[in-house]
């Protein structure tokens, strides 16, 4: 007896399920942004790291030069802004550029929501524009939190104080300049805040780790954010933006991450489709985003190892380093008193960066001049850096190690300055450790 049994089609597996429609508000909203933050991106030097081995990824580009006639207009027509707007490239991101820049970003993205919205009226969802519009806010997001984490990884965003910040009053720190020397006094602490950045950061560029890196660059951008806040750091509209991005790449899994966290309640996969609808096409496509990671990273890391054998830990260290105090100044053969009421006499000099000599005076200010150090030959060369070729040339002497003499002359004056070198180690800031063990707060000058 024969059996026949007749072959039942097989469902296929990996069929994409339904495409559910999205609510009319939630279509409105990713149309905005959609059109606000791929406009912010691209006229900012937000996009810079993308650009990888092309760019220096820590200078930025001369952001928005394509819309400048735009702003311009704008901040002449419409916010009555007279003056001529800094277009060159800065630290700040809260130029009145950037700010008026911003305004007709929000204008442009309003109008073309609203367009988009009435001609694609009836389309339910964007799944597949979504998909790739996440890849491309993760690739951008990806770049700053290295190019920030690394930076802060290599102590070379906050570096330890300056010298002259070391004999400056609290009173006269700015707050960035608190914030600053605050952070770069505790190098641990900022290489844990970097690290976190910088995690963030890699785990963007894999599919599987997105929420993860999201979620992570979320609760470091907001600390980043209100640090800018509260101590007036000039990047305060782009860690907004770098925020809102990140929660935006977070939004399709807070409620499952909610689900975890608070309901206990068990959760599925996720719901977003892939880029591609074979599996081969999005094995290819997981190696790109592997390689794009590695075109933004190295660069970053390069950069910022750069940054910190120029101005970081890492940086040459000129001769006769550290804080000198001026015991004696004599200037055209007449001693003058180290006199808090006159704001000429020098108080302190410092040698603390290659090519640089800086001095104290008694009214705290400071004076930077160009330098040119020849220990073996006893000299040194002296020049303002807004009158280059006027050179004042002084004879150097040091019979100690913790003495020197000056003695030549300096712009048109006969001066003769004895320097005692200051042991920095005597400052609490540096020379303060940790300890396990305080059977008392250790700060005396607070009550």
């Amino acid at each position: 007896m024969t059996v026949i049994i007749a072959a039942q089609p097989r469902q296929e597996q990996d069929d994409a399920p339904a495409v559910r429609a999205w609510h009319p508000l939630t279509r409105i909203a990713f149309r905005f942004c959609f059109g606000y933050f791929a406009l912010y991106c691209l006229c900012t030097q937000v996009i810079s790291p993308l650009l990888g081995f092309v760019s220096r990824p820590s200078a930025g580009l001369s952001a928005g030069l394509l819309p400048a006639p735009l702003v311009d207009w704008a901040a002449a027509h419409v916010f009555g802004v007279h003056e001529p707007l800094l277009h060159e490239a800065t630290a700040s991101s809260d130029r009145t550029y950037d700010w008026v820049l911003l305004c007709c970003l929000l204008v442009i993205a309003a109008v073309a929501t609203l367009v988009w919205s009435v001609l694609d009226r009836h389309r339910a969802a964007y799944p597949a524009l979504l998909v790739w519009f996440r890849l491309f806010l993760r690739f951008t997001l990806a770049g700053q939190l290295m190019l920030y984490g690394t930076a802060k990884v290599l102590l070379t965003q906050m570096p330890s104080p300056p010298l002259t910040t070391l004999v400056t009053p609290f009173g006269e720190l700015t707050p960035m300049g608190l914030l600053w020397s605050s952070v770069g006094a505790a190098p641990a602490y900022e290489i844990m805040i970097g690290s976190f950045e910088a995690i963030g950061g890699m785990l963007l560029v894999l599919p599987r780790t997105t929420t993860l890196g999201a979620l992570l660059g979320t609760i470091g951008l907001t600390q980043v954010f209100v640090l800018n806040l509260t101590y007036d750091v000039p990047v305060k509209s782009m860690s907004l933006h770098l925020l809102s991005m990140s929660v935006f790449l977070l939004a399709p899994d807070l409620g499952r991450l909610l689900n975890v966290l608070l309901s206990h309640r068990p959760v599925g996969l996720s719901t977003l489709p892939a880029l591609f609808e074979t599996r081969r096409l999005n094995r290819m496509a997981l190696l790109g985003q592997i390689l794009l990671g590695l075109w933004i990273a190295i660069p970053i890391a390069q950069d910022c190892m750069a940054a910190w054998s120029e101005h970081g830990e890492g940086r040459p260290r000129p001769p006769m380093y550290g804080i000198w105090q001026v015991d004696r100044l004599v200037s055209d053969g007449r001693e003058v008193p180290p006199l808090v009421t006159d704001d000429r006499r020098w108080r302190r000099v410092f040698f603390e960066y290659p090519g640089e000599f800086k001095v104290q005076r008694m009214d705290d200010s400071i004076t930077v001049y160009r330098a040119t150090v020849d220990v073996a030959n006893h000299r040194l060369d002296l020049s303002r850096y807004d009158s280059p070729n006027v050179i004042s040339t002084l004879t150097l002497e040091i019979p100690t190690a913790d003495s020197a003499r000056l003695s030549g002359t300096l712009e048109g004056h006969r001066v003769e300055i004895g320097l005692r070198h200051l042991d920095t180690g005597t400052f609490p800031l540096l020379s303060r450790r940790f300890h396990w063990v305080q059977d008392y707060p250790y700060n005396p000058n607070s009550r």
